[in-house]
């Protein structure tokens, strides 16, 4: 078993293998593997040189893919701890972000921050002063040297060494920083490339996701190379910007392997031209991932029917399930299986039973498959007693791949890692072998003994007229009389004017006619106001807060409806991949 250092060292060999970068201007770079191997050397010296040693944690907020991949490897090879940080995304948010990023340099004891001109002077000034830390902060361009008098790294790295923190997206409470040993990313890196994807130096990787977060990262930067795969990476508000892109660069580089939440699936469905899409040829791709958000079976075979057209492979989507405190990646199903689905009856479904649909209604699962070799799932109820398979319960994973816990915080180790399992906190059940994710434990909606999954809400809700598509959170409060409410805030469309009062007829009676929720309260709010984390997933805490603080950023208005609007179809729910 090899670090990842070693693997980079071992890679300079393959003189034609290079990854290649799109910037955000548009402009690319090609750095080969030797490069990347003297690149990390050069980057981990001059880190040295700046008073930084082995096991010094150091913050990274770098929003080019190049500038950021180069400090990361540069940082792994010193014996330094990265801690990757996600990048302002608008001045109008910065009160917010200021805070996430003082907790994070807080909490990570960070020595110092690697950032870019434009950035140095406001991070300096309005953020890092804050914290009180004595932090240092290096431009990027600090790191640049001559490569070829330092081949070689200036200490030695180990498979148990701290290789970087991994902050949670905080979903739920504030972010923790995972603890990724080298000896973690090895094992599920070689997990991911060889039992999952078959990988070899034939493979090619196309990535738009961010690298501050566990699927861009590890799964991009760090585990390709563990088979000598080159990676296109493309900035990620390029992507969501302009969705083509991302199809296009798989078109261009023939790119076998992408990964993607569930949302740009449904994105480039919606958004990508029929001229754009004409002349692609997509019949390279052996795998499309989905992650990281709740899965859609609908979702997925609209984006596989809109692009059937360009060769696109139906064995190519690839279900998966993971979380940080797994390194990464946790079960795939197999890659030469088309996405397989459970239709389940909601009403036993609310009971913890997952039984098959009897024609009162039905709910549409997804298998996220079985869990790699030397990983071990099982399902809990909450009294700690294994359930039969087709009960849901509380997903345990035990393995190499299980991390080290929280950094600096024991307590907070203690709850999720116990007796040699990791307590994910997700809900779900297992059937011939495969995990079938159902949702968050703590984002249950329990009303009168009966449990409702929010992504079930939230996704019935979207399909009402006026609701923005995946911009719907769900979420339950205290009730009268000790029982809990479900309360339902959704972004409005684009332009127009209609009564938000009707909005909110329509939702709730789709939502008590389909799943059978009360709602107590539906609230229309403005476009891109909806709380997410760094990664993009919804923060139905934080939506809490701010409905009972009052301080949601309603809208009385929305669009009203064209004449070719298509009605929804009947909705079936979707399993979870997180």
């Amino acid at each position: 078993m090899r670090t990842f250092v070693e693997v980079l060292r071992d890679n300079a060999v393959y003189t034609d293998h290079a990854h290649r970068f799109v910037r955000m201007d548009g402009s690319e770079i090609e750095v080969s593997f030797p490069d990347l191997w003297r690149t990390a050397c050069q980057r981990a010296h001059r880190f040295h040189e700046l008073g930084l040693k082995k096991g010094d944690r150091v913050a990274m907020i770098l929003p080019e893919p190049d500038a950021f991949v180069m400090a990361f490897m540069g940082a792994l090879t010193a014996g330094l701890v990265p801690v990757p940080m996600y990048p302002p995304l608008s001045l109008a948010k910065m009160e917010a972000y200021g805070e996430t990023v003082r907790h994070i340099l807080q909490a990570s004891g960070a020595k110092a921050l690697v950032t870019m001109p434009g950035l140095k002077s406001m991070l300096e000034e309005h953020l890092i002063s804050a914290t009180g830390e004595d932090v240092q902060v290096i431009l990027d361009s600090d790191l640049e040297g001559p490569l070829a008098e330092r081949a070689f790294p200036p200490c030695k790295v180990d498979l148990d060494d701290l290789a970087f923190l991994q902050f949670t997206s905080g979903s739920t409470r504030k972010p923790k920083g995972v603890m990724v040993t080298h000896r973690n990313l090895a094992v599920n890196a070689h997990s991911i490339m060889f039992d999952g994807l078959r990988s070899g130096a034939k493979d090619k990787g196309v990535s738009w996701l961010p690298l501050f977060h566990d699927m861009g990262l590890i799964g991009f930067v760090i585990s390709p190379l563990f088979a000598q795969v080159q990676v296109m990476f493309l900035p990620t508000m390029n992507f969501i910007r302009r969705p083509n892109t991302w199809l296009e660069a798989i078109h261009k580089f023939r790119g076998t392997i992408t990964f993607a939440p569930n949302f740009a699936y449904s994105l480039a469905t919606r958004a990508v031209r029929d001229s754009q899409a004409k002349d692609w040829d997509l019949s390279s791709l052996k795998c499309l991932g989905c992650g990281a958000e709740p899965i859609q079976p609908e979702t997925i075979r609209a984006f596989l029917d809109r692009f059937a057209h360009t060769g696109l492979k139906p064995t190519a989507m690839l279900p998966c399930y993971g979380l940080a405190e797994a390194t990464l990646a946790v079960s795939f199903i197999d890659l030469t299986e088309e996405m397989s689905t459970l239709t389940v009856c909601p009403e036993a479904m609310k009971k913890g039973e997952a039984k098959a649909a009897n024609g009162h209604g039905s709910l549409e699962l997804v298998s996220c498959g079985k869990p790699f070799p030397g990983h071990e799932l099982k399902i809990i109820d909450d009294a700690g007693q294994v359930l039969a398979d087709g009960a849901v319960g509380h997903i345990l994973l035990r393995g190499p791949s299980v991390t080290a816990g929280y950094f600096e915080q024991p307590e907070e180790t203690a709850e999720v890692f116990r007796d040699g399992w990791l307590h994910t906190g997700d809900l779900g059940f297992i059937r011939n072998g495969e995990l079938f994710v159902c949702g968050r434990a703590k984002d249950l909606i329990i009303i009168n003994g009966k449990n409702y999954y929010p992504q079930d809400v939230e996704r019935i809700a979207a399909e009402a007229y006026g609701v923005r598509p995946d911009q719907v959170v769900a979420f339950a409060m205290p009730g009268a009389g000790g029982s809990e409410e479900c309360v339902i805030v959704g972004e409005r469309p684009k332009g127009g004017s209609v009564d938000a009062v009707e909005i909110a007829r329509l939702v709730t009676q789709k939502v008590r006619s389909e799943l059978g929720v009360p709602v107590a309260d539906f609230v229309l709010i403005k476009r891109n106001s909806v709380p997410k984390t760094s990664s993009g997933k919804v923060r139905r805490r934080e939506t809490l807060a701010r409905y009972q603080a009052g301080t949601l950023e309603q809208t009385d208005s929305i669009p009203p409806p064209k004449a070719s609007r298509p009605q929804a179809p009947p909705a079936r729910q979707s399993s979870a991949a997180l």
